[in-house]
């Protein structure tokens, strides 16, 4: 009977310990998204199935599509995943530093948090995929604006207002600001070879000098 009782216990605890936990289920969704954006941007939309996502995830076909119904709600949660991902925490939009300064230390924030690996994900995606998703070049359209332009204008109206620059649509400077290191990004995408933290400070200082010459009440 003893004997019967522990066969019993040991049954229910390899149950238990069998039964996926909810954090379980979040890591293995984590680890989904993780295979399926390399193999997005590696392989493209097209390129990419359902079944290379779960063999390279080491999960089983029936258990992926619980999850993501279908290629595109995979693809839309890859790019979901990629944009909330990395928290960029902009400069105040006021500060006690020279224009001059100011203006190259929010340029190199933005260059770096651009320069990161997640962040050039989504350049490549949108790069290969934009022509298939319009709402994907949007979208990455409005998260500039929010993390990057919109803290830029806003730094630029302070300074205005003390007098320190012309004046000038502060939202179409920030713009080309952006769209200046971007570019920076663009190129070394093409190259495939991630920038530097080096490189990251010298192309920002030189879009800083460039841009500062434009606008600084001399």
């Amino acid at each position: 009977m003893v004997g019967e009782v522990s066969l019993q216990l040991a049954v229910v605890d390899r149950k238990r310990v069998g039964r996926p936990t909810q954090l379980d289920t979040l890591r293995k969704s984590e680890a989904v998204l993780e295979v399926a954006t390399d193999l997005f941007v590696e392989r493209g939309f097209n390129g990419t199935t359902m079944e290379a996502v779960a063999q390279a995830a080491a999960i089983g076909k029936q258990a992926l599509y619980m999850r993501f119904p279908d290629k595109e709600t995979l693809f839309a949660a890859v790019i979901e995943r990629l944009k909330d991902d990395e928290v960029f925490q902009h400069l105040p939009p006021a500060d006690d530093l020279p224009l001059e300064e100011g203006f190259r230390n929010h340029l190199r924030a933005i260059m770096a948090d651009s320069a990161q690996p997640k962040s050039v994900l989504v350049c490549k995606l949108v790069m290969r995929e934009g022509h298939r998703f319009p709402g994907l070049v949007s979208l990455i359209g409005d998260v500039s604006l929010e993390r990057f332009i919109g803290p830029l204008a806003a730094y630029l109206d302070e300074r205005r207002r003390q007098g320190e620059i012309r004046d000038i649509d502060t939202l179409a400077t920030a713009g080309m600001c952006a769209d200046l290191i971007f570019a920076e990004i663009t190129r070394a995408m093409f190259r495939d070879v991630p920038l530097s933290a080096e490189e990251v400070v010298r192309a920002a200082d030189g879009i800083a000098e460039l841009v500062f010459r434009g606008i600084a009440v001399r």
